[in-house]
């Protein structure tokens, strides 16, 4: 079983990854669990979710303590995401505007917020990086780019669902690792 836990702030669309990660893995046919934590959380403040994915059935359904993956929204969430826990061998997929490794850690770096901004991708309250990061992940996780964009598309169809899907393809094919 893979466990993944997504650092952001409210408003970034963690939950959101997370119910598109874990789709994607039904989609690939495994199983997949999103595991959204809700507390006194508000817009622009540290939020976090998280996902497992199983070739076979899923039986936990508690949050993941120390996941094989966390994805930091913010570069700003590095080192507290990092100190909440991670497997010993676990890898960081960080939203950053440069390469930024983290310490001991295999680290995938992608530029969510420039990919957003390129693509349109704005709310009121900013930029929607979900979807770029969602591509990123997929990309890092090894779920094939066709199962990425089929989810999207069930998710959004039309309009918001192309233009959705240009901004994770390209972030699905700019995400890179960076060397410790």
């Amino acid at each position: 079983m893979l466990e993944l836990r997504i650092n952001g702030f409210g408003g970034q669309g963690s939950v959101t990854l997370a119910h598109l990660l874990a789709q994607a893995a039904l989609e690939n046919g495994e199983q997949g669990q999103a595991l959204p934590f809700f507390g006194v959380e508000r817009r622009g403040a540290p939020v976090r979710a998280a996902v497992r994915m199983s070739p076979t059935a899923i039986h936990a359904h508690s949050q993941c303590e120390l996941p094989d993956y966390v994805v930091v929204m913010s570069e700003k969430l590095t080192a507290a995401a990092v100190s909440e826990g991670i497997a010993e061998n676990g890898a960081v997929i960080i939203n950053a505007p440069h390469a930024a490794a983290v310490e001991k850690r295999p680290t995938w770096q992608v530029d969510a917020d420039a990919i957003a901004r390129e693509a349109g991708l704005f709310s009121a309250d900013g930029l929607f990086i979900n979807i770029p990061l969602f591509g990123a992940v997929c990309r890092v996780l090894n779920i094939p780019q066709n199962i990425m964009e089929q989810t999207i598309l069930h998710k959004w169809p039309g309009k918001n669902g192309e233009r959705n899907l240009d901004a994770a393809a390209r972030a699905y094919n700019t995400v890179k690792q960076i060397s410790v």
